[in-house]
């Protein structure tokens, strides 16, 4: 069968692969029985929200490599171009992974697409699927720009598990950045988000302390905006999480009051 690949809607690349002989390097034959497989790999990178990553990167198949696992250990590996038309394997339990990309905690460059799925060799011949997605949600903060009038400097900090795990320092969106931020999160996990503002005109910086939930493949806008109130500054925080419901906070720092 000949390497086939489709583009919907939305990214979804897939890649068939099927057995047609018994004289592949990459077999793994045991004495007490084998069986062959064959290979359907599906990589959905499209986010919730608009995309903000190169799309043919994704979407060229070329770029995946596919991994077969035994208990924990790699016992065949390849990229996409050099995959087996058959695989045999000894009998016994296996894990399908596919994967592209870095796997970094966050980056501006890009994002990490992987997918597992775990299955059983006896003596047959079966297909083995797997769909390979984002590990990351895709966040961007907006600066109105007349933050500048009330402000000298502000950023926001983002803290997550991986960032924690890795060097345990937050991503920081400055106030000139511009590309969104792949945070590597969890299913449901809640982000620390802290909102540092220096006052223009008495040098005073304060902070402004938020949680908010993220899953993978979601898109995350954070939208601030200065607002006076009763004679006080503050900021105005939008969430933006491409659903009908958007929370709208008006926050007025203690010290400024």
């Amino acid at each position: 069968m000949r390497h086939r690949f489709v583009l919907f809607y939305s990214i979804v690349c897939m890649l068939f692969f099927a057995s047609c002989s018994n004289d592949d390097a990459g077999s793994v034959i045991d004495p007490n029985g084998s069986g062959t497989i064959s290979l359907s790999v599906a990589a959905d990178a499209d986010f919730k929200s608009s995309r903000a990553v190169n799309e043919s990167e994704y979407a060229n198949t070329s770029n995946y490599t596919v991994q077969i696992l035994k208990d924990g250990k790699n016992v065949g590996q390849w990229t996409y171009n050099n995959i087996p038309e058959f695989i045999d394997l000894a009998n016994g339990s296996y894990q399908l992974k596919a994967f592209y990309g870095k796997d970094l905690p966050a980056s501006t460059t890009g994002m990490y697409v992987e997918g597992t799925n775990k299955f059983d060799v006896n003596s047959d011949t079966k297909s083995v699927e797997v769909t390979c997605t984002p590990v990351c949600a895709r966040v961007k903060v907006a600066f109105s720009a007349d933050m500048s009038k009330y402000f000298s400097d502000y950023s926001v900090k983002f803290t997550t598990k991986a960032l924690k795990a890795d060097t345990g320092t937050p991503f920081t969106w400055e106030k000139s950045s511009t590309d969104p931020v792949y945070l590597k999160v969890d299913n449901a996990e809640n982000v620390e988000t802290v909102i540092s503002l220096m006052s223009l005109s008495t040098g005073k910086v304060t902070s402004v302390n938020k949680t908010y939930t993220l899953n993978p493949k979601d898109s995350f806008t954070l939208t601030v905006k200065p607002v006076v109130k009763s004679g006080n500054v503050g900021i105005e925080i939008e969430i933006d999480e491409t659903t009908n419901d958007i929370p709208v906070d008006i926050v007025i720092p203690s010290e400024w009051k």
